[in-house]
């Protein structure tokens, strides 16, 4: 596909969300009743991908998902990474809120947070599901508009 093409599809489908948004369609009206909760649910997603967003913290949370929990000192060990660098990423996560730490004496034993996992996943599969039917929506009324010409 050549530039202008995608130019035009794109042209078209935001002058067919136009329109709609312009007309008195009950599905738009909802969307933008809601829009409030979209965008605090996409904001609590967004920090869960911040967080997720570095392969040091990735490797954390495959290691931790392999056993019940972990002190840094046992994470350390598996990653090439000095003990402070891991301290600093099991704390991004921990301000997430995708770790718990059990404080044992002086010690801090992290184990995954999985309320807080299952609902990051729940907002993961929303969020594309509800992109793929707009991007199915706008497709289909592009494609609507085209054959009206």
């Amino acid at each position: 596909m050549d530039d202008s093409s995608h130019i035009n599809d794109e042209t078209t489908c935001r002058e067919w969300r136009n329109r709609r948004m312009s007309g008195t369609d009950v599905s738009e009206k909802q969307t933008s009743e809601t829009s409030g909760c979209c965008l605090s649910s996409c904001e609590e997603l967004a920090a869960v991908f911040r967080a997720l967003g570095h392969p040091a913290r990735l490797a954390i949370v495959k290691q931790l998902a392999a056993r019940k929990e972990a002190c840094c000192g046992e994470i350390v060990n598996h990653l090439p990474l000095a003990q402070s660098t891991v301290s600093q990423h099991l704390q991004v996560l921990k301000d997430a809120g995708l770790l718990i730490c059990d404080t044992r004496g002086r010690n801090c034993h992290y184990l995954l947070n999985q309320d807080k996992l299952v609902q990051a996943e729940q907002w993961a599969g929303d969020f594309w599901d509800v992109l793929k039917s707009q991007l199915a929506e706008c497709t289909a009324g592009a494609a609507a508009a085209d054959d009206k010409k």
